[in-house]
């Protein structure tokens, strides 16, 4: 996973390039894989991977109500193939089978991420936010970002509940 990472580069992150140093340091820390965290890996038909995604904000315990986010990175060859539609279908049910104390399950994306907002729709989530100039790039550059996310409701009903922004 860290040489995956490290491989790679992720232009819709404020980090774009990962170096090996700081991944074994955040592995070591738990930022992958420890408490609120879990990390999986996206694999092709043969073994290799295709992406990885990072859940967190799990809380410290199923009682814990905090809402989960996640992080998602596919390899450049691989992107605009369907693999962020399964990779988020598989992990939404993943959160809501497996934690039935989350109500909710959220996400957000610079807003020039056209891919990732429209797995977002794809995959039931709802544009909650519109964050302007919340996301730095590595050259200072500030981009908005947008919020999506899904309720427990929408997804036991395979509804879109819209969001009431007029109230």
């Amino acid at each position: 996973m860290i040489n995956f990472l490290s491989c790679g580069s992720w232009p819709f992150h404020s980090t774009p390039n990962l170096s090996k140093d700081k991944l074994e340091n955040q592995f070591d820390e738990g930022y992958f894989i420890g408490e609120g965290n879990k990390t999986f890996l996206i694999l092709n038909d043969d073994g290799s991977i295709a992406g990885v995604m990072r859940l967190f904000d799990l809380g410290s315990g199923p009682d814990d109500d905090e809402t989960p986010l996640f992080d998602i990175k596919i390899k450049e060859e691989m992107r605009g193939k369907g693999i962020g539609k399964q990779a988020l279908k598989w992990l939404t049910d993943f959160v809501f089978a497996n934690y039935p104390n989350k109500l909710r399950f959220e996400a957000t994306t610079r807003i020039d991420n056209t891919a990732m907002r429209k797995v977002f729709e794809h995959c039931g989530f709802v544009k909650e936010a519109h964050y302007r100039e919340a996301w730095p790039d590595a050259d200072g550059n500030r981009y908005d970002c947008t919020g999506y996310s899904i309720l427990r409701s929408d997804w036991q009903n395979k509804t879109k509940t819209p969001v009431k922004f007029d109230l």
